[in-house]
């Protein structure tokens, strides 16, 4: 909505208000994006760098990687530290950090073990992820956490190498 267009109707075509307005209305459109930016920059999921570095600060998180994802996961991961921890929880974190599709969960209740298999491409994730799980779970628990790639991720490299003599041809004129 434009400022000239909240003025009176008898108001609208004087030019000295068009040119105010015209130039205001382009000060509020970048008010209006730095706001959303703002709200961007709140919300962990999907803030970027200024968002990042300012959680980083406040949880006093040392930023060792330039990868957005792993950054995000240290920062969600000191967000959702409490305490009980179940498996609910667990499934909880994994789903918010590394997504529902991209981890399995073997538990063996009897003997205290819990095996989290994670997609290749969440190396650096399953790093910390692992660190983390170490420290917040309860020592009795054997964890593991192991990569694992599936068909769709994988990369096939193909060759051909081909020897042979090469004939010239001129045309004769």
């Amino acid at each position: 909505m434009k400022l000239i267009e909240y003025m009176p109707n008898f108001l609208k075509d004087i030019r000295e208000y068009n040119i105010i307005f015209s130039n205001e209305d382009i000060e509020l459109d970048l008010l209006k994006e730095k706001i959303e930016k703002v709200l961007d920059e709140v919300i962990v999921s999907s803030a970027e760098t200024y968002g990042i570095d300012r959680y980083e600060k406040i949880y006093s998180i040392n930023n060792n990687s330039n990868d957005i994802t792993t950054r995000r996961f240290n920062i969600l991961s000191k967000i959702n530290n409490r305490v009980p921890y179940s498996y609910s929880w667990l499934v909880n974190k994994l789903d918010n950090t590394i997504g529902k599709d991209n981890y399995v969960i073997t538990q063996d209740v009897n003997n205290y073990k819990i095996k989290i298999e994670i997609l290749a491409m969440f190396k650096d994730i399953a790093e910390l992820l692992n660190k983390d799980l170490r420290e917040q779970l309860s020592a009795n628990l054997e964890i593991t956490v192991n990569l694992f790639q599936t068909e769709e991720c994988m990369t096939y490299f193909a060759g051909i190498v081909h020897t042979g003599d090469f004939l010239e041809l001129r045309k004769v004129i």
